[in-house]
């Protein structure tokens, strides 16, 4: 993947109060093993606003895949389309599916907490938009990863993406 299109940074540098939050909270529950169980995860330990912009997926092995647990309203709004229980794969923009898919295959690789900016397009010919996604890995007693969350805050460009999509594929709201 060129560095232009996803740059790999230390959570900790993170320089928004929202994305700070989520990953203290996971830090915290973390403690000193990789990663925490999906189990130990409490939606109210953050600040309710900040829910609909998370993602979780959980990972399946051999094949390797990653399959929606929860996708927030934030991106149902934005994408027009709710991905739970649908695998990455399914995602509509080849690009964006291929870039979600190396993102989480590195968070699965290096079991870290990984910060990232990277370009996202809005379907398969739409323009290019810059975001920042916190991936979050969580592991239950196997030492794989087997989910992992992600924040992303969408509001600063949920409105042209949405409608970048909606040129793209349609409205699937009549």
């Amino acid at each position: 993947m060129p560095p232009e299109d996803y740059l790999r940074h230390s959570p900790i540098r993170f320089d928004s109060p929202d994305y700070q939050a989520c990953y203290e909270y996971w830090h915290r529950l973390k403690g000193a093993r990789k990663s925490p169980k999906w189990s130990e995860w409490d939606w109210f330990e953050l600040p309710v606003e900040l829910i609909p912009y998370f993602l979780v997926v959980d990972v399946s092995y051999d094949p390797m895949d990653f399959v929606y647990r929860f996708w927030g309203t934030a991106s149902v709004s934005m994408h027009g389309i709710d991905m739970t229980h649908q695998s990455i794969s399914d995602i509509r923009s080849e690009p964006t599916a291929m870039l979600t898919r190396e993102q989480y295959q590195d968070v699965v690789d290096s079991h870290e907490a990984i910060g990232a900016e990277y370009s996202m397009q809005a379907g398969n010919s739409g323009p290019n938009y810059m975001q920042i996604t916190l991936r979050m890995p969580f592991s239950d007693d196997t030492g794989r990863v087997t989910q992992i969350a992600t924040y992303c805050d969408w509001s600063r460009d949920r409105f042209d993406i949405r409608q970048d999509y909606i040129r793209e594929y349609g409205d699937p709201v009549p």
